[in-house]
């Protein structure tokens, strides 16, 4: 059974929706980022980033988010990786651009804002970061024009990799109802049972 570390949030959220969404059963193994579990010896050996997700699969064993869902689907053949070989580059397209471009803006804000102290924060990163949003918003946006989904009718791996990039903005509290497409297509996705299992940000 694959063991996924790292609970439903963050990067983590998408390994977890994949695996639910597919219905395959693995191990949760929680690591606690307030008791320093991610800097312990045992974790370090994993993943010697001190990060989250890493998932350990027989003696197989991967970390960065993106890697571990293509791994995951692919190892089970599922057609969340679409059916040709340019839908599966389209599908690698947008989750890279995604992690690149919209996570990593909204992360730097979230950063910023709730992580480090007043007197120390970098207004200049938070303004780089709120001056890009708008930018890669409106493509993913432009591309969801008159489509159910990213790639227009089928749902894949493309649609929970760039929606839980989206979805860090309920980290850094950044309104993103502006763009009508992409509110809409979140909206649907948490429709679905993959998604409702697994509230986003987290229940306290």
């Amino acid at each position: 059974m694959i063991k996924i570390y790292g609970t439903k949030m963050g990067s983590a959220f998408r390994c977890h929706v994949l695996m639910i969404e597919m219905g395959i059963k693995y191990e949760e193994v929680k690591v606690d980022f307030e008791k320093g579990d991610q800097f312990k010896p045992e974790y370090l050996k994993l993943n010697p980033n001190g990060k989250i997700p890493c998932i350990v699969d027989g003696d197989f064993v991967l970390w960065e988010s993106m890697a571990i869902n293509k791994y995951i689907a692919t190892k089970y053949n599922s057609e969340l990786l679409g059916k040709t070989l340019e839908e599966n580059a389209l599908i690698d397209q947008w989750s890279y651009w995604a992690i690149l471009e919209v996570q990593a803006n909204l992360y730097a804000i979230a950063f910023q804002k709730f992580w480090v102290q007043e007197a120390d924060r970098d207004e200049k990163a938070i303004k780089k970061a709120m001056d890009e949003l708008p930018k890669v918003l409106k493509i993913l946006d432009n591309q969801l024009e008159g489509k159910e989904y990213i790639l227009g009718t089928r749902f894949t791996l493309a649609d929970i990799n760039v929606a839980s990039c989206v979805m860090a903005a309920d980290f850094a509290k950044y309104d993103y109802s502006a763009y009508k497409n992409v509110s809409n297509w979140i909206a649907n996705l948490n429709k679905r049972p993959s998604f409702a299992q697994i509230p986003f940000p987290p229940k306290k």
